[in-house]
Formats: C-alpha cells, sequence, structure tokens
C-alpha cells in the first residue's frame, strides 16, 4: 500500500509538473499565472487589484455598466462625406452600430467588443474574419469622468466615400483592421511566432490576430505575459525573464514596446513583430530590432503631438541615465489603481517638500514671499507639470496627454513656427497651453493679458501670436540665466556700488553688493517708470558681483537715449537703485 501511495503521489506530480512545462516557451495566457499568484506577491497587489487597471479594461464585452455613450444619438461623419449618420441600437443586451448611407439601405453590426474607457471609447465589429473599428468615438469629460461625453467621427475616409455612400469591403478597407493595426498592443499574443495571419484567398487579402488561451476574453488585454514574456520553463529561478537581470534600455522597452508610434520592421503592422521570421517581439529584447519609429510630432521635430510615445520622450530626457535608473515604473504603478489619475503612485501636481518632484528636486520647492523661486511665480500656481509635462498631445479630446520630454516648452516656439500649416498649425507653448490661454488652461488658472483666442486647434492666429509675445517678455524675464561676474571686493551693505561708464554708449559695468544668501534681482526701468530689462534674477551668496547691461530690453531691441534707472531687490523688497543714462 505504502508503494501504491509513493506511486500515486509521483504521478500527480507528473501531472501538475507537466501541466506547468505544456506549451514551455510560448505564451499560455493570464490565467496559467492566477493559480500561483493569485494574491499578492512582493510589489504584485494581486489579480483582484491587476484587474481594476486601465490595461485590463482595453477591451470588454459591452455591457450596461461598461458601456459609456448615448446610444439614442447619431453621429455626422461630416461634411466631407455628405454629412452620412451613424446611429446605435440596443435590444435585449446587445449594441448596435448603424450606417446610415445617403442613398442605399442601412447596414448594422453588432458591437462585439468595447475598446477604451479611460478618455475615449471606441468599439469592434467583426467582418469576415476580422476586427473593424466603427468610425464613432465617445470622448469622456476628462481621464475616467464620464459625467459628460460627446460622439465624434473617428476615421470616417475608412468607411465612407465623399459622396456619403459605404465603402466596399475590400483589400483596402481590410488593411484598417483591428488585427493588422492594433491587436500587438492590446492582447496577449497566441503565440510567439506569426500571432498575426496574412490570409491570401484569391484576390482577397486579409489579417487574423490570435491571442492567448484559444483567443479568451482575459487575453484581449495588456496581461502578465504582455510585461513580464511567456513562460520558459516551470514555476521557479528562469520560469519567467527577471527585469533585475535587464539592462537599463531593456527595461524601459517593457513599456516602450507600446507606448510609442511605429511600425514593425518591414512597415506592415504597426506594433513590433520581426517579419523576416514572424516572430513578435519577445520581452527582454533590443525593440529597435522588430519596431521603425514614427512619432507624430510637431513642428519642432521634438514635442509629441499624438498620444501613446511616451517612451519615445522620455528617451530625450535627463531622466533617461542609466546611473539615476529612472524607468516608467519609478512614477507608475503597473499593477494597479492607485489613488492618483493614471496610476501615479504620488502627487505630481503638488509642489512640496517630500512630495511629487519634489521628493527628488528638493530645491525647487523654496519659497520667498509668497513666490518660488524656481517658477518665479506664485507658490499656490506652481506645479512642475503645468511646466515641464504640458498636455501637448491627443488621446480623445482636445490635449489630454502629457508630454513626458520634462521640458519647458517656450512661448518662443509658438513665434517661431507661426508659419508652419503641416502636419498641425503652428505650435503651442507651455505658458499657453497650462494656464495662460483665455486665463484658463489644462492645468490652472492665469492671466490672458487681455488676449482671447477660441480657436485651440490653430496656433498660427494673430491672438495667438500677440498672447506668446506677451508671455516671451515675461518668460525671458523670468527665466533668461543672469551674466554675473563674482569680483573680490568688500562688501559693505546691500545694493548698487556704482555704474561705469556711466553715460555709455554700447555697454555699462553694474557693481553690486549681497550680504547674506538672498533672491537678488537687478531690473532696469525707464524715466517713465516701465520695466524695459531683467539683469539679475537668482539666489546668490554673500559678495561682491558685476553685471553689464548692453542697452537693450528684455525683447532684444536697442532702447533709446535717455535716462534709466538700475534697481536692485533682496528678497522681494527694495535694496537701491542706479541713475544711468544712455547718449548713443
Amino acid at each position: 500500500m505504502k508503494k501504491f501511495y509513493i506511486v500515486l503521489i509521483a504521478t500527480i506530480s507528473l501531472v501538475f509538473v507537466g501541466a506547468l512545462l505544456t506549451g514551455a516557451g510560448d505564451y499560455q495566457g493570464s490565467e496559467s499565472c492566477a493559480d500561483c499568484h493569485k494574491g499578492k506577491l512582493g510589489s504584485f497587489p494581486g489579480f483582484d487589484k491587476l484587474y481594476q487597471t486601465l490595461h485590463t479594461k482595453i477591451h470588454e464585452h459591452p455591457r450596461p455598466d461598461n458601456m459609456l455613450g448615448d446610444y439614442t444619438k447619431e453621429v455626422s461623419m461630416g461634411a466631407g462625406f455628405a454629412n452620412a449618420k451613424v446611429g446605435f441600437r440596443v435590444d435585449n443586451g446587445k449594441y448596435y452600430v448603424i450606417m446610415k448611407p445617403i442613398t442605399g439601405n442601412p447596414i448594422e453590426y453588432e458591437l462585439i467588443y468595447t475598446y477604451g474607457i479611460g478618455w475615449k471609447q471606441r468599439y469592434l465589429v467583426k467582418i469576415e474574419d476580422g476586427y473593424y473599428m466603427p468610425p464613432v468615438q465617445w470622448n469622456l469629460n476628462g481621464y475616467m469622468d464620464n459625467s459628460s461625453g460627446t460622439w465624434v467621427s473617428y476615421n470616417p475616409a475608412n468607411w465612407w466615400n465623399a459622396d456619403g455612400s459605404l465603402k466596399p469591403i475590400n483589400n483596402a478597407f481590410r488593411t484598417k483592421s483591428w488585427d493588422k493595426n492594433c491587436a500587438g498592443c492590446h492582447s496577449v499574443p497566441g503565440t510567439k511566432q506569426d500571432p498575426v495571419k496574412k490570409m491570401v484567398n484569391g484576390n482577397d487579402t486579409s489579417w487574423v490576430f490570435k491571442w492567448a488561451n484559444n483567443n479568451s476574453i482575459t487575453n484581449m488585454s495588456i496581461g502578465c505575459e504582455s510585461c513580464h514574456g511567456f513562460p520558459k520553463s516551470a514555476a521557479g529561478k528562469g520560469h519567467v525573464n527577471n527585469f533585475k537581470d535587464f539592462s537599463y534600455d531593456r527595461k524601459l522597452e517593457v513599456c516602450g514596446q507600446c507606448h510609442t508610434r511605429g511600425t514593425s520592421n518591414k512597415g506592415s503592422y504597426e506594433y513590433p513583430v520581426d517579419e523576416n521570421t514572424g516572430i513578435y517581439y519577445p520581452v527582454g529584447e533590443d525593440l529597435m530590432n522588430y519596431y521603425i519609429l514614427k512619432p507624430g510630432l510637431w513642428a519642432d521635430k521634438e514635442s509629441p503631438r499624438q498620444h501613446h510615445q511616451q517612451w519615445v520622450d522620455f528617451k530625450l530626457t535627463k531622466h533617461y541615465n542609466e546611473k539615476m535608473g529612472i524607468t516608467c515604473v519609478t512614477c507608475h504603478d503597473p499593477h494597479q489603481k492607485t489613488e492618483f489619475k493614471h496610476q501615479l503612485n504620488a502627487d505630481y501636481r503638488v509642489v512640496e517638500e517630500g512630495k511629487g518632484c519634489i521628493s527628488c528636486h528638493k530645491d525647487k520647492s523654496t519659497v520667498t514671499n509668497g513666490i518660488n523661486t524656481h517658477t518665479k511665480h506664485p507658490q499656490s500656481a506652481s506645479m512642475c507639470v503645468s511646466c515641464h509635462l504640458p498636455k501637448v498631445a491627443t488621446t480623445g479630446k482636445g490635449y489630454d496627454i502629457s508630454s513626458h520630454l520634462f521640458k519647458v516648452i517656450s512661448p518662443e516656439k509658438t513665434i517661431t513656427y507661426k508659419d508652419v500649416t503641416t502636419p498641425a498649425k503652428g505650435m503651442p507653448n507651455s505658458c499657453a497651453l497650462s494656464c495662460h490661454r483665455n486665463g484658463k488652461g489644462t492645468f490652472g488658472t492665469g492671466s490672458n493679458f487681455g488676449i482671447t483666442d477660441a480657436n485651440l486647434g490653430d496656433w498660427t492666429e494673430a491672438s495667438d501670436l500677440a498672447l506668446a509675445d506677451s508671455l516671451l517678455k515675461y518668460y525671458k524675464i523670468m527665466f533668461t540665466p543672469s551674466s554675473v561676474e563674482k569680483t573680490n571686493g568688500l562688501v559693505s551693505s546691500n545694493g548698487i556700488s556704482k555704474s561705469f561708464p556711466n553715460p555709455f554708449v554700447q555697454n555699462t559695468n553694474i557693481e553690486f553688493e549681497v550680504g547674506y544668501l538672498s533672491d537678488v534681482k537687478i531690473e532696469i526701468f525707464n524715466s517713465n517708470g516701465v520695466l524695459v530689462n531683467v539683469l539679475v534674477n537668482q539666489k546668490m551668496d554673500y559678495g561682491t558681483y558685476k553685471t553689464t547691461w548692453n542697452g537693450t530690453s528684455v525683447e532684444g531691441m536697442m532702447m533709446p537715449s535717455g535716462s534709466y534707472y538700475a534697481i536692485m531687490s533682496i528678497n522681494g523688497k527694495n535694496a537701491g537703485s542706479k541713475s544711468i543714462v544712455i547718449a548713443r
């Protein structure tokens, strides 16, 4: 009997191990991970938390609780398509989209899957063996905010002719399928090789993507193997990729494989595939062997204009540094919803000691008389994201996605690219877009300088340029680096000691003293009290210094002959002045 039990246990063990090893070296689906990793494990909070994230809700079967749009409405395709309409029907728990051409009979398709839930919602219908997005999109009021929303057309040219008739289901139509263009980043592949099949039937060509576990709905999402790779062995060492063993770039590419924009290495698909071998990008390998970058950028060829290219942005930043080791998960939690938007692990909208960005950039939170010494704005109006992560890209509504360049876009760029009309009209800037356009931006409120601009999509209008011109003046005043030289003189008191030559023709040197660590500003005013230029605007230590004024305004214009005043302030309080004369 004892021998029998030993044999039985051994047999069960072999069956269990065999089950784990079945298909090892290829995708199994998230269900295969759940048995062992259902609960909390290290930083993984458990499957119940994971399946609350947007990654796992990319596609779902339609239900009353996940269908966000107003299905009593019709959506016009616009004048370019003769104002043909798309409507909806709900019947016995099922949802349908109805194409209503100008001539001919309406055509109806059942909505099989939802497509997104965070900023917008699209849908998938099945035609032949592939899935396609109907030409409609529901835009939420804001991120995860469906308190109000609007229908818009989405790529109507994929479905409609200019006369309002529907296009035939032919090869040109099939090239726009979800299987060909989206599936690789929206599902766990069913196999590492050739998950997308090019189907040729006579003169007809189509594409069909296979996702894991026999196309189960659980894997029509970003699942475990999307990021961790498929299992290579039974549980234990080497079971899946160990991210700690990855190089810095390979770690970033775990997110970068989808948070980018481009095509497979021969241009056939909009997700990473080595078309020479048919291998879908395996996490841990060099992404550039599988992908060609084609980011959607503004006129400066740097700032993101389209969404889902945060990885492209990040690689252009100072944060992209192997020694610092900053990756996407430094700021975002990939496994669960957090109390902050976008699964951020901290509040990056505040400028407070120990919080968000300030936990690393400690010197950027100091305040003098209510003014933040870094932003030069009131502390109450200062947010790192306003300047450094402006919402310049679009996914649902205009400008709802932040740049990840961590770089301020100066108003000067709006002026520089005022004549650009493609790929978009002109160029936005951080100051206008975040706070100052019409006195209210995507991040806060600010002065609109009496300039009203009604067209958000066009940055070449006279109002945009007038606002940029005003903003640039203040931008230069606040942020142009001071040209200051420390001298070896003795400090007797705070203030300007002398200006020479005075009067002057080309340049005058202004010497001044700082008695203690202070925020120092030296400004030039004309005889009418109008600010002309700012020569010094920075924190300075004890000592004597010299700066130079070349007789120009902050905009670089040569000032006429006459009397001017250099006024010095220490920590916001007047520390004396000096009369200066230009004699041209």
